[in-house]
């Protein structure tokens, strides 16, 4: 055969079929949930989750207790989803309602329906004197002044009327000065020795394995061995783990696919009516460092355990490291597809938008890294002290979904913003400035992503991931307002109040 190079990377005995994005990818589910969305999480008993039935006491668990777990009600964390704590046919109602949609209803698997009215009332209760908010120093609130190669035109707001040349030249002027402005995707792994596989059947076949991996991932090549940089939702990662033994994929990130329904906008309460944004805002100093949720789906375990961490950070100034998965193992609960500590560091399919997410980090907290590491697929210790430390670290804000507008306004009276969005090419070729310079189209193709905003300057956004410090800016991006806007996203504010709780 003329053509070795498509084989000395691919697992023998290959068929050379693909990936199916709208089937069952030969049993990889890319979207499907199970129904697992329609559960409330109000509606779970968690003080008799797991008091008679604690497996996970120390740093071991026992693997013989999973696996009958397993067996009998498919419940693998000790029995947190049934009653008693044995998974019993009879007592497994926790996933056995999933199904039973409108029992509380929650159609949509937010847990809002019907809830929207009073929870906006309560907010505009909370939230009714300006006095009520954060005030910037001059760290954090920016002028114009502070960027002397940029214009009055870079802090106009973009109306839907700029173009594309438009954003360039104001990237240039407020980013110009940065040490890797322009950078790529490609430079960035050049200065490492890497070198772009350009065979072109090669990629042409693997993008038959894998429709669309062209436009989301990047292969390159170093001392004769292929690597794969960019991303894919998790399912199509395992699949090419099926496919190709010869690529590297461990650099390869994750995205997820969309999960409940989309949530509605909502006017900010009266307190914000009095806030004039200012040119630039930067919370980055309230920030701990940037986490790295590997190749799982716990993108927004991560944003919603950053946002805490910064509210804490903001409010004391001695912010923890607070854990992620346990974040994500709590966000199951809620949605009622938890499983096992092991599908939890997973993110399984990830996690429903909307404020309910937000809402469990407000009223049960979430437990130190140090309990629960970002990396370990186990906690160190028992289910119970996980639970007790998460009661010392809640989240001391308000959820509340906004419209992209209004992100400048609660920006600037200190309040960061969850972000969702659709994916794209421009996602895979972030470069160490960390500009975006394009937006995919909103097909959600290659699934979604979630991250936390912490501020802006003139029309771009400055957004902390969840990819590790070698992404992007050190773990930052700017992303485009023009590019928000073309990628369906939900925002949801983080309102913090000045003082007291809540």
């Amino acid at each position: 055969m003329a053509f070795d190079n498509e084989y000395r990377y691919r697992m023998g005995g290959d068929d050379g079929g693909f990936f199916d994005d709208g089937g069952d990818g030969g049993g990889f589910d890319d979207g499907g949930d199970g129904g697992s969305d329609d559960q409330d999480y109000d509606d779970q008993d968690y003080d008799d989750q797991d008091d008679d039935q604690d497996q996970n006491e120390g740093d071991d668990q026992d693997q013989d207790e999973e696996d009958d777990g397993d067996e009998d009600g498919g419940d693998d964390d000790g029995g947190d989803e049934g009653d008693d704590g044995h998974g019993d046919e009879g007592d497994n109602g926790d996933e056995g309602d999933n199904g039973d949609d409108g029992d509380d209803g929650d159609d949509d698997g937010n847990g809002d329906d019907g809830d929207d009215e009073d929870d906006s009332a309560d907010v505009n209760d909370q939230f009714s004197d300006p006095d009520d908010l954060q005030t910037l120093d001059e760290d954090t609130a920016l002028s114009a002044e502070d960027f002397p190669n940029a214009t009055e035109a870079d802090f106009t707001d973009d109306d839907g009327s700029w173009t594309a040349d438009d954003y360039q030249q104001s990237a240039s002027n407020l980013f110009g000065d940065h040490e890797f402005f322009g950078d790529t995707l490609t430079t960035q792994l050049a200065d490492q020795g890497y070198q772009p596989f350009e065979d072109r059947q090669f990629l042409r076949g693997f993008d038959e394995v894998a429709p669309g991996s062209s436009e989301t991932v990047r292969l390159f090549e170093r001392e004769g061995q292929l690597h794969a940089f960019g991303f894919v939702t998790a399912a199509m990662l395992e699949y090419l783990r099926l496919k190709y033994s010869g690529i590297d994929l461990s650099n390869l990130d994750v995205s997820v696919p969309g999960k409940g329904d989309r949530v509605e906008p909502l006017p900010l309460p009266p307190a914000f009516d009095s806030v004039q944004p200012a040119d630039a805002v930067d919370l980055r100093k309230y920030s701990t460092p940037v986490g790295d949720q590997g190749q799982t789906s716990r993108c927004s375990a991560f944003a919603w355990t950053h946002a805490t961490e910064l509210v804490t950070n903001m409010k004391s100034g001695n912010a923890p490291r607070l854990s992620p998965t346990f974040t994500m193992l709590e966000f199951q609960r809620m949605q009622g597809d938890a499983k096992d500590y092991n599908y939890a560091y997973s993110g399984g399919d990830g996690t429903v938008g909307g404020t309910d997410p937000g809402k469990v980090l407000v009223e049960q907290g979430t437990c130190l890294q140090e309990l629960w590491p970002d990396a370990s697929e186990a906690p160190s210790t028992s289910e119970r002290v996980l639970r007790s430390d998460a009661q010392q670290h809640l989240l001391d804000a308000t959820p509340h979904p906004i419209a992209l507008d209004d992100i400048r306004k609660v920006l600037s009276a200190a309040c960061p913003v969850h972000v969702s969005i659709n994916t794209g090419t421009a996602f895979s070729d972030v470069g160490r400035d960390g500009v975006f310079d394009a937006a995919e189209p909103p097909s959600g193709r290659h699934g979604r992503h979630a991250m936390l905003i912490v501020g802006y300057t003139g029309n771009f956004f400055i957004v902390k991931n969840s990819w590790g410090e070698e992404w992007g800016d050190k773990g930052y991006c700017y992303i485009p307002k023009n590019v928000l806007v073309e990628s369906e996203p939900d925002f949801i504010a983080v309102l913090v109040k000045k003082d007291g709780q809540q």
